[in-house]
């Protein structure tokens, strides 16, 4: 398989300490860009892969503040006086071609976009795909990290990974047949990682849409966690743990 890390706008690759073979690791670089951009191009991936099922890209962004809906919510009642009222307030409403709940987006938030092709001729396991996603996040924070539902988190679910008992990621999956290739199917799995507990901002914004479109659920702070330490040791080992880039 051919393996890429975007350069171009997409993901820039600095150069890490030496190994012991002499060869330098790339160390992950975090983007910044506008949460719709952001979420538009995880769907350009999403295509390119879907066309030349031999890529695979690895990509890590954050977005100033926003809030993030799936986009079934926007046929909700009042979904676009909510959205407006969001907006007013500093808070604009993207929507994703994925599914469950509404999350944030702003400062202490990174995501992790992992797209590349399975494939199809074999039994296909959800479970598996997860897997993929959430062990090496599962490896990079370490002792303490597990997975599973967290009552009061914001966009809660079976495949949450957590930390020490609280939410630290949320995690979400596109596949698409592969047009290149009809024996593959392109997955673009998506992973939003607290480097920082949300704010007190961020959940009251998150309340604040949800109660106007009438859902009686509310996102607690106290659900959540973040890093257990400094985010370029944790880069350094996700890195490590999603595996080389360059390989297949």
């Amino acid at each position: 398989m051919r393996s890429t890390w975007r350069q171009e706008a997409r993901l820039s690759v600095a150069r890490g300490p030496a190994m012991a073979n002499g060869m330098t690791a790339p160390m992950i670089e975090i983007e910044t860009l506008d949460a719709g951009d952001a979420l538009a191009r995880e769907m350009a991936l999403l295509q390119s892969v879907s066309a030349a099922p031999d890529e695979r890209h690895l990509w890590v962004w954050q977005s100033p503040r926003a809030l993030v809906a799936p986009r079934k919510l926007a046929a909700a009642q009042g979904f676009s006086e909510a959205a407006a009222r969001m907006a007013a307030a500093g808070w604009p409403v993207h929507l994703r071609a994925t599914g469950g709940d509404v999350t944030p987006q702003g400062p202490g938030i990174v995501n992790i976009t992992h797209v590349y092709s399975i494939d199809r001729t074999r039994a296909f396991s959800i479970e598996a795909a997860y897997d993929r996603l959430c062990t090496p996040i599962e490896t990079a924070l370490g002792p303490g990290a597990a997975r599973g539902w967290m009552p009061g988190a914001f966009c809660d679910g079976a495949h949450n990974v957590q930390f020490n008992g609280k939410k630290f990621a949320g995690t979400a999956m596109r596949f698409r047949p592969a047009t290149g290739d009809r024996s593959r199917m392109a997955v673009m799995a998506h992973a939003l990682m607290l480097f920082a507990p949300p704010s007190q901002a961020a959940i009251d914004a998150l309340n604040a849409f949800l109660g106007a479109l009438g859902a009686s659920r509310r996102i607690e702070r106290s659900a959540h966690i973040g890093l257990p330490d400094d985010a370029a040791a944790f880069l350094k080992r996700l890195r490590s743990a999603f595996g080389d880039p360059t390989k297949g």
